[in-house]
């Protein structure tokens, strides 16, 4: 009877000891909410391999088309996504960590995987709430072929740019080729371009927003406006019917050298020729030597603050932040990685990525900018190419300022 006790014992034991482990094996289930289809297939085979390393934890990627309005839909109806894509120098995400939405990363020791710039562009109040990954970045693409076929050496002021200018018109060349059809992309050429003139304008705005400041007074925005007369001087004669997708076209077969676009031209550009000798450089500002890039954070990953458990989370920021993980992403996204030790080997964007590295770059303005001044200021913008106005448009803005700031 002893022996027999003995093994039903055992098999009580077994059975007890096989439920503990069937609870400790449970996966744990979390949902990353992408804005980026474009990465979606990639994100997919990491968290693949993410699983596989912890295989008590599951991910489940979401990703639907109009991402953002369906993100801010599904966070008004308290359904947060557990893991999400952010772009933490916007606004409405900052407003998010305010209320408590989005987990305080400060501390977390991941964060150390990322270059030291790139942690100073996603501070908020001193704080961090998201693993920064990727930035875009905006200037000149040139045609490296025609400047030196002509000779002409690659500009660093904004006086060798005019020059350049002249050499190309004056050999046949559109020196840029400039979508004026396109208001979109003449917003976001006035929105960068101000920032090169001055990172800080939406301080001079506030100024004039609150009266201590006449628009007229304004450097930075008489100066952009004069600026975009000096370049269309020399550039496509029909730029009010050219959109972007003719203007990347004119770029490709050479009517013109120069377009002033981000770093996502290039893909398209090379669709068209794969071996198209450009290079992207900063736009030289006429007020300083010294050349700064606009950048925007274009990938970073932030988890829920309602999470009763964060760690499985943080599990997986720390497994997006290796070295490893960070360059199998940036095979697919192309923006400059910013997780320490990922191989850049774009040569077209060389150049920028180490202005960047030493952090000679600013967030582009529309992180800053009250939401729609922007868009605003379309129109005022193509009517300056239109007439030449430049007191027209210096008032178009103040009014823009007045509105926004004010409403």
């Amino acid at each position: 009877m002893k022996s027999r006790s003995v093994v039903v014992l055992s098999i009580i034991f077994s059975m007890v000891f096989g439920l503990v482990g069937t609870v400790t094996a449970k996966q744990v289930e979390l949902e990353f909410f992408l804005l980026k289809p474009e990465v979606e297939s990639v994100m997919n085979e990491i968290i693949s391999d993410f699983m596989t390393e912890y295989p008590d934890i599951k991910v489940t990627q979401t990703a639907v088309a109009d991402a953002g309005t369906v993100l801010l839909t599904r966070i008004a109806t308290y359904d947060m996504p557990d893991i999400l894509q952010t772009y933490p120098a916007e606004d409405k995400y900052k407003h998010m960590f305010d209320d408590g939405l989005l987990l305080d990363l400060t501390e977390q020791p991941f964060l150390e995987n990322v270059a030291d710039s790139m942690l100073e562009l996603a501070t908020y109040k001193g704080r961090i709430f998201a693993l920064p990954m990727t930035l875009s970045s905006y200037g000149i693409y040139y045609r490296t072929d025609i400047f030196e076929e002509l000779g002409i050496a690659e500009p660093k002021t904004y006086a060798e740019l005019i020059e350049a200018c002249k050499v190309l018109r004056a050999n046949g060349y559109d020196a840029f080729a400039l979508p004026n059809r396109d208001v979109g992309n003449i917003a976001q050429r006035l929105e960068r371009l101000i920032g090169v003139l001055n990172p800080k304008s939406y301080e001079e705005f506030a100024k004039i927003a609150a009266g201590e400041m006449k628009v007229e007074d304004s450097v930075t925005i008489r100066t952009f406006a004069e600026m975009c007369l000096d370049i269309l001087r020399y550039s496509t004669e029909d730029h009010l019917g050219l959109d972007y997708e003719s203007a990347v076209a004119d770029i490709v077969n050479g009517k013109a050298a120069m377009m002033i676009s981000g770093t996502w031209m290039l893909s398209t550009m090379q669709k068209s020729n794969p071996d198209i000798a450009v290079k992207l450089i900063p736009f030289p500002s006429p007020l300083s030597d010294k050349l700064l890039v606009p950048v925007n954070i274009d990938t970073s990953f932030s988890i829920s603050g309602d999470l009763r458990d964060p760690e499985p989370a943080l599990k997986f920021l720390e497994y997006l932040s290796r070295t490893e993980v960070a360059q199998k992403y940036y095979e697919v996204d192309g923006n400059v990685n910013m997780i320490k030790g990922v191989v850049f080997d774009k040569e077209e964007h060389m150049y920028m990525k180490d202005l960047m590295d030493q952090g000679d770059m600013f967030l582009t303005q529309v992180n800053f900018w009250p939401t729609g001044l922007r868009e605003e200021m379309r129109i005022p913008a193509q009517q300056l190419f239109i007439d030449g106005d430049v007191d027209a448009f210096v008032q178009a803005f103040g009014e823009a300022i007045n509105k926004l700031y004010n409403q």
